[in-house]
């Protein structure tokens, strides 16, 4: 469990994520409103939402993202992404609109590594994770993955569960629950979806260690909260730095905790999905 927060006050680093809005008014601040979200297929207007919320997930390592988000569209049938209700939109039956990009909220799917280990993007992201776990992982770590991922006979599934920044966790449960069900109709098909483990890259920050500081405890904010219960079942982790994000939110003042971005990769296996999200519903409820 990451230590819990002895000061109000914390700096945060924003991560560049890219927003179609450029300004946002003030006229809402303080409110709040209701909003209906849905869970749809992903379709081909769908791929720059897709693709600004997996930049987030990958960023720090050397991949392309463009053919991969391909790849998440190409099997729609497993995952969903995420996107707000209009009521309006039911009963606009003109067909100009179709073109119109909606903006993505969430993504929720799984990719196999190991089927698709020959396709390019899959490659040089299977390429990546080694590169860094061999850098920044435990010498056991970096060989349950090397051989996990060169095991063709147990299957390796990334599972991507990303959403746009201060969405709660209770956004994320309903997606979940849903692939858990897609994947077990995918197998029934014989596709390849039966999964030995999953392999999740999760987005936390880290306080900044002062000079002089003999503390060992390691205070940690995760940016998908229910990904710290994912993490205490998973047999393998690392991390690495995330490099390049100089931009810190908010006003600060000298002293005030200062967090930086990292990601954490962990693996568990793919059996205790459910069981997993299980605590996260007790967790959140």
């Amino acid at each position: 469990m990451s230590a819990p927060l002895k000061k109000a006050r914390a700096v945060f680093p924003i991560e560049e994520y890219e927003s179609d809005e450029e300004n946002i008014k003030d006229d809402f601040i303080g409110q709040t409103i209701n909003v209906d979200f849905d869970a749809f297929k992903a379709e081909d207007g769908d791929y720059h939402g897709i693709k600004r919320l997996l930049t987030q997930s990958f960023r720090g390592l050397e991949v392309n993202v463009s053919p991969i988000v391909d790849i998440i569209i190409s099997q729609n049938y497993v995952g969903s992404v995420v996107k707000q209700v209009n009521e309006d939109d039911e009963d606009d039956d003109d067909e100009d609109d179709m073109d119109v990009e909606e903006e993505i909220f969430g993504i929720s799917t799984a990719i196999n590594l190991t089927s698709r280990k020959d396709e390019d993007a899959v490659a040089e992201l299977r390429s990546a994770l080694v590169d860094e776990c061999q850098k920044f992982g435990s010498d056991e770590t970096n060989t349950f993955v090397r051989e996990s991922l060169g095991n063709e006979s147990k299957h390796v599934g990334l599972l991507i569960s990303e959403r746009l920044i201060n969405l709660p966790p209770q956004f994320s449960m309903p997606v979940f629950e849903s692939l858990i069900k897609e994947i077990a109709s995918a197998n029934k098909k014989g596709m390849a979806y039966d999964f030995t483990y999953f392999c999740m890259i999760c987005k936390i920050s880290k306080l900044k260690g002062k000079k002089g500081s003999k503390s060992k405890v390691e205070e940690i904010i995760w940016s998908n909260p229910e990904e710290e219960i994912f993490a205490e079942e998973s047999i393998a982790s690392f991390e690495y730095s995330v490099k390049g994000d100089s931009g810190l939110s908010g006003d600060w003042e000298d002293g005030d905790a200062e967090y930086l971005p990292w990601r954490r990769v962990i693996v568990f296996e793919a059996n205790k999905l459910p069981s997993i999200l299980c605590k996260v519903r007790q967790a959140i409820s």
